[in-house]
């Protein structure tokens, strides 16, 4: 479930603070996002008006905030490759995981997990990491 969890709810979260920043602070169009994030303009308007990307609230966590940030003002001075950009996406996917961010989502959408004895997180985290090293 951790690694759907982050496809579904993660991305399209992270997908959404770069939008909106990329837009408020630095003035580029929806469609200039969209060809800057490789999505499509109507998903780039769906994360503007709130419409998609709504179930994982991370504006008020200040490391997500900061990798967004980072990730946003790259893209836009174009200093930034389409890999570059996956290996942030994926850093900033861990740390929500390593922050234990979706341990709510995670419980609303199965009631029957016990959250004091969950650690899908932290076990495919470890794993990552072994492939890493």
């Amino acid at each position: 479930m951790p690694y759907e969890m982050v496809y579904k709810t993660a991305i399209p979260t992270l997908r959404a603070m770069i939008a909106r920043k990329l837009i408020e602070d630095h003035g580029l169009t929806q469609e200039e996002v969209a060809k800057k994030l490789e999505i499509t303009q109507a998903a780039v308007s769906y994360y503007v008006k709130g419409k998609r990307a709504m179930m994982l609230r991370l504006d008020d966590v200040d490391e997500i905030q900061y990798m967004t940030n980072e990730m946003a003002d790259l893209l836009f001075k174009g200093e930034m490759s389409r890999k570059e950009f996956r290996r942030r996406i994926t850093e900033a996917c861990d740390c929500i995981r390593e922050l234990k961010l979706l341990c709510e989502l995670h419980k609303r959408l199965e009631p029957d997990v016990d959250d004091e004895d969950c650690h899908a997180c932290d076990e495919t985290l470890k794993k990552r990491v072994k492939l890493m090293i």
